[in-house]
């Protein structure tokens, strides 16, 4: 398999190039922005089991790049299996107070930088009968506050995923997305490195605990591997439980009669 990863340095990218290369990867294309020291660790890392795999510096704001990035690993790899849509950012804020700025630079990273990779990556997968995963939220399955534009724009890449399902599904193409729920990355570390607040949100979670990165990239490649060949157009929301555990917490519930 030949996958594009976006947003690979750390966190839930850099676990799931991890996962694709101990599943047989033959090819990587990783992305990023920011930590390229670690990224190329990453990437020195993963050749020593036999991976060809090719760094990039990709600022996805930028609407060129998407489609630099394609053609880049394209080249690299020989054609393009797969591509993970990981590259996000977000801005907590109240909508109210939201500046146009921020929330375009969200919707541009978030959204369009998405559309515009699958955009240029489809001769590709046409080619190669591919999949996509894209990275959305559980907070674009329900509203978050204080996320900002953020809930918005992943509600609008679930969208996303599933029009490319419909559209693609002729072409053999598959479209997914996962929505992972609270998970301990170095964009959360702020939160967990709290013991309280670490303790209250694994409290929250059906499971008992946070996820770790590994926990979501095992989602990933199972949507793009081989086990998931007959499903597409799909939020799979990976949060142990936690998004469907709403009236476990509403106050005033009696409790289940014990048998006699």
């Amino acid at each position: 398999m030949r996958v594009v990863i976006t947003g690979a340095s750390r966190g839930i990218g850099r676990a799931t190039a991890l996962k694709l290369v101990a599943d047989g990867a033959e090819a990587l294309t990783l992305c990023d922005i920011a930590y390229l020291d670690e990224l190329e660790a990453l990437a020195t890392n993963l050749r020593t089991s036999g991976c060809t795999v090719k760094t990039l510096r990709a600022d996805m704001a930028r609407p060129t790049e998407p489609a630099r990035v394609i053609a880049a690993a394209a080249k690299a790899m020989g054609g393009i299996d797969a591509i993970v849509g990981n590259a996000g950012i977000t801005a907590p804020s109240k909508l109210a107070d939201l500046a146009l700025e921020t929330w375009n630079r969200i919707f541009d990273i978030d959204l369009r930088a998405n559309w515009l990779l699958a955009k240029a990556a489809y001769p590709h997968l046409k080619k190669s009968k591919g999949s996509v995963v894209m990275m959305a939220s559980m907070a674009g399955v329900m509203p978050q506050l204080p996320t900002g534009a953020y809930s918005p724009a992943k509600a609008a890449l679930i969208m996303l995923t599933e029009m490319l399902a419909m559209e693609w599904a002729p072409d053999g193409i598959r479209a997914n997305a996962v929505c992972p729920g609270f998970v301990h990355t170095s964009m959360t570390d702020a939160i967990y490195t709290q013991p309280r607040l670490a303790r209250g949100r694994a409290k929250l979670v059906p499971l008992g605990r946070v996820a770790k990165p590994g926990d979501i990239a095992d989602a990933i490649a199972f949507l793009l591997g081989p086990h998931a060949s007959y499903i597409t157009g799909q939020s799979l929301i990976v949060d142990g439980g936690l998004t469907r555990s709403i009236l476990n917490h509403v106050p005033g519930i009696a409790a289940t009669p014990k048998g006699k």
